[in-house]
């Protein structure tokens, strides 16, 4: 199991190898991700296969909500086209993989659901990166390292082998995992030790959805199963009630196309 676990962080840093020193211009300001989201649009419906509709309103966090909210960014609605709302973090060590979390959160006019959400935004933006756009050469490549390690993570802790780890997220994990390092902080901190509803639905689901597609050499995602996780939190409670209601309304059953996003993983094979 250890083999398996370092197996998927040498994979992570494979891909975020071609990364180091590339500096694309970033998406500075709410303007730039407004374009941003018009561009993708295109490529989320594709992705989608279905229209998208008025795109909700786009920001990044300020403030008092940066600081309350931290790395986490978010599509926020009411049901109603008005409400809309999508929130990106502010963090300085995510702006590069800005345009990768972009294309989640906009995929979530789909559905709540994360693990599929997960799938169609690193699907829209390896898209991107293969028709050249530098951003999301950088991006794609930052979010799938993380999804690897963040389901090393999951491994980790599931068996009891979280000190296989300790290394790499405890000593100098680089930008691209500092999100991860801080994570694994909280869960190495918690009692008893164990996964936690993030690492299931945004890292081990789609993961494991992944690594099936590619081994059945599959040109779309198997519907993913659902989530077992603990409900010990808010947060964990309220992914339960929205994944419940994908689950009920038949959205967790659909598909996901994944032929850009296989390309990139397997370039990372040695």
């Amino acid at each position: 199991m250890a083999e398996r676990i370092r197996g998927w962080v040498a994979r992570a840093q494979r891909l975020l190898a071609p990364t180091q020193g590339r500096r694309p211009t970033l998406l500075a300001d709410d303007a730039a991700l407004r374009r941003e989201a018009l561009r993708l649009l295109p490529c989320v419906e594709d992705v989608a296969g279905r229209p998208y509709g008025r795109l909700p309103h786009i920001g990044y966090r300020r403030g008092i909500e940066a600081r309350f909210a931290g790395p986490w960014s978010q599509y926020l609605t009411l049901g109603l086209g008005v409400t809309r709302v999508v929130r990106m973090t502010s963090w300085e060590s995510s702006r590069p993989a800005i345009p990768a979390i972009l294309a989640h959160e906009l995929a979530h006019r789909y559905g709540f659901d994360e693990s599929v959400t997960t799938l169609r935004g690193l699907e829209v933006s390896a898209r991107e990166a293969e028709r050249g756009d530098e951003r999301h050469e950088v991006a794609a490549r930052w979010e799938l390292a993380r999804l690897l390690v963040g389901g090393a993570m999951h491994e980790a802790l599931r068996t009891a082998q979280a000190t296989v780890l300790d290394d790499l997220l405890r000593t100098d994990p680089g930008a691209a995992l500092l999100r991860s390092a801080r994570q694994w902080d909280l869960l190495r901190a918690r009692s008893p030790q164990r996964p936690d509803w993030a690492l299931t639905v945004y890292a081990a689901l789609p993961l494991a959805a992944i690594e099936q597609a590619d081994a059945c050499d599959a040109s779309r995602s198997a519907p993913i199963p659902f989530p077992s996780f603990a409900r010990d939190g808010a947060q964990a409670w309220m992914c339960a009630a929205y994944t419940s209601a994908d689950a009920i309304s038949g959205r967790r059953r659909q598909t996901v196309p994944l032929g850009a996003l296989l390309r990139l993983w397997r370039s990372s094979v040695p």
